[in-house]
């Protein structure tokens, strides 16, 4: 039978009571300084805007808990999600059990840590310390060996965080095993199996067990404290700030823009300075941790364009501090001395950046803000932006082509339009590519065909109907956005609007996700979530099955923004088309390069975007390209005409392919 006091001798073996106070007051006073540095940091996000992200707190907690614990996110990245889990659990778990053997020796009158509990707790402990090893391991050769591109430029604290961290674990089995070999190994501590092993070879060579032992515990807590108090000054702070920042993540589809207070009244625009933006936006720039991963999914930054999604939040982080933490004058120091007018340009704002990011950090409302400023402010936006802007103005829609043309695409089609018709079930959004654009025409005119086949209530605004305004927004003339976003919402309102069915991503998420920040309430439906309907229902019937291998191309605003991947799928398989996937697809999908506005400006650095993915798309040698969103056409279209083959390869919206096999 165990003796419960010989296998407690441990917890407080040997050791004079001078050095447990001397470890004990160093240990108070750096928990005492790690609490006092995320404090000033929390100072540091009040001085940001207020903004309610308290909503459905159970909700955040139990979806922050699932992501903090079992890493989901993390491991999307197999060699350092592993890596990064390992180091993770190996350290809550000699954290939990640091605690309990503290409480053992040091509160009077508790008396736990005894019997089979000891067993398991010495067992456990030696896993998590051979586990948290392995995972540093990792992550030191990841860092010296492998070198990723996305981890440089490196920072010494990098490695010093590691090593610390090594040390502790390292230092920690040390003193186990001087004290199990001093103590004539007890079989008992054959539990403690990695300490017991240790302790082998450090009993032949002979060393001195009391002094050796005094000298590894010492050297243990030196090193453990001197990682606590580093917490607040480090990237280690992301290990108080990351769970806050998915706790208090923007629950909403990724990239929805608030409007600015107050536009009419409003004196000045965008980011003019680092307090205006929210307290979780400035706590968002302390939760990166430099990982990466943005940078590495980024369309731009992987085209070699000047953006970095992790630069820019490191180089507002070091903003923030300059103007909020040392005081410097606001006039003198700006964001914009940091951050070039070409890096925010450079964005498609198609959310790859936060798909990645295991802070949850919002990239996007970021450098709207800052496009905003640049637009509205500076008048500091590309030259080619200005024809742009005014064509919208003038005409409502950014090719310029009159504004009473807008329903000339229906004519000999027989679409009711609201005006004529006062109601319908469904209102048919046609969007400026539709309206304008030669070849979305054709897939307008296909999407009639298949709802007058599954007889749908349908009608149209026909002139009535004016940009969604998503290019503006995104391109930071929010002015602009404002204007035709409330006409279009005083229009569908006085029309009674319930459901909307567009062709478009973007102006799919607009009406859905931004709309109802001015009153614009609607059921908001893609063409190819109702057609996967129709067919789910059997209220369109195929007439014949289509051959061929197709790839089909995820719209970053249909599916990242918005989680549509199935659909379009389900709809390909159901004419009969054989479906390969490109390497990046659904959550990791490659924008084309449009979003964001930069359909309208010119692409003078790195690659284009478009060619790019065009490669992706060819090197599966596929008989046909599906898309489901009207720009993604447009830059596929270009990007085979750059490569010659526009001839070889299908280029087809999935509604003209649905129209096709329904004839």
């Amino acid at each position: 039978m165990i003796n419960p006091q010989e296998i407690t001798r441990h917890v407080c073996w040997n050791i004079p009571l001078l050095f447990k106070i001397l470890v004990y007051v160093g240990g108070l006073g750096t928990i005492a300084l790690a609490v006092w540095s995320v404090y000033q940091r929390v100072q540091i996000w009040k001085k940001g805007r207020e903004e309610d992200r308290k909503d459905n707190l159970k909700e955040r907690l139990i979806f922050a808990a699932k992501n903090v614990f079992f890493h989901t996110r993390i491991l999307k990245d197999q060699y350092p999600g592993i890596m990064h889990l390992a180091i993770f659990w190996g350290f809550l778990v000699l954290l939990i059990g640091t605690i309990l053997v503290a409480i053992e020796a040091d509160v009077p009158f508790v008396h736990f840590y005894y019997g089979a509990f000891y067993l398991l707790v010495s067992l456990a402990l030696d896993i998590a310390g051979l586990v948290l090893i392995i995972g540093i391991c990792m992550a030191i050769y990841r860092r010296l060996k492998e070198k990723p591109d996305r981890l440089q430029p490196e920072k010494a604290e990098d490695n010093l965080i590691l090593y610390l961290l090594l040390a502790v674990a390292v230092t920690g089995f040390l003193t186990e095993a001087v004290r199990i070999a001093a103590q004539g190994f007890p079989k008992f501590e054959l539990y403690s199996i990695v300490g017991f092993i240790l302790a082998i070879p450090l009993n032949i060579v002979g060393i001195n067990g009391t002094l050796a032992h005094r000298f590894f515990w010492f050297i243990h807590m030196v090193c453990s404290f001197a990682f606590i108090a580093y917490i607040g000054y480090s990237k280690l702070l992301h290990i108080v700030v990351t769970p806050a920042s998915i706790v208090f993540r923007d629950r909403r589809s990724y990239g929805v823009v608030d409007p600015i207070p107050d536009m009419e009244e409003a004196e000045s625009f965008g980011l003019t300075k680092i307090e205006e933006l929210s307290w979780k936006q400035l706590m968002d720039l302390d939760a990166c941790m430099r990982c990466g991963r943005c940078q590495e999914a980024c369309p731009a930054h992987s085209t070699d364009k000047p953006l970095s999604p992790k630069n820019l939040i490191q180089d507002l982080k070091e903003h923030m501090n300059d103007r909020l933490a040392k005081g410097k004058d606001p006039e003198e120091c700006t964001p914009y001395q940091k951050i070039s007018d070409d890096v925010l340009w450079a964005c498609t704002t198609c959310a790859a950046c936060m798909e990645e990011c295991p802070a949850y950090i919002e990239h996007i409302d970021k450098i709207v803000e800052m496009r905003r400023y640049l637009s509205l402010m500076e008048g500091r936006i590309p030259e080619e932006l200005n024809q742009t802007f005014r064509n919208m103005e003038n005409n409502y829609n950014p090719w310029g082509v009159g504004f009473a043309n807008r329903a000339d695409w229906a004519e000999g089609l027989d679409i009711p339009l609201l005006s004529e018709n006062g109601s319908a079930e469904y209102l048919l959004w046609v969007g400026c590519a539709g309206a304008y654009d030669d070849r979305y025409k054709k897939v307008l005119k296909a999407l009639v065909e298949i709802l007058k086949a599954a007889n749908i209530d349908f009608a149209i605004l026909g002139t009535e109907e004016k940009c969604c305004g998503d290019w503006a927004r995104r391109l930071g003339n929010e002015y602009l956005f404002w204007m035709m976003a409330v006409e279009n919402v005083e229009v569908l309102n006085g029309y009674n609007v319930r459901k909307v069915i567009t062709a478009c991503p973007h102006g799919y998420h607009t009406l859905k996700n931004e709309y109802p920040q001015f009153g614009g309430n609607y059921q908001v439906i893609h063409h190819t979530q109702l057609i996967a309907q129709l067919l789910e229902e059997g209220k369109i019937s195929l007439k014949k099955s289509l051959e061929g291998t197709f790839t089909y191309h995820d719209s970053c605003y249909l599916g990242r923004h918005n989680g549509i991947y199935d659909e379009p799928r389900k709809i390909l398989q159901r004419l009969g088309l054989s479906l390969k996937e490109m390497e990046k697809n659904r959550e990791k999908g490659f924008c084309c390069g449009a979003g964001g506005g930069r359909m309208w400006l010119e692409e003078k650095t790195g690659t284009r975007i478009n060619y790019v993915r065009c490669d992706h798309a060819l090197a599966l040698n596929p008989q046909g390209i599906a898309t489901a969103c009207p720009f993604c056409l447009t830059m596929f279209d270009d990007g085979l005409k750059a490569k010659d083959k526009i001839e070889e390869i299908q280029l087809k919206d999935i509604a003209e392919l649905v129209a096709e096999a329904i004839k």
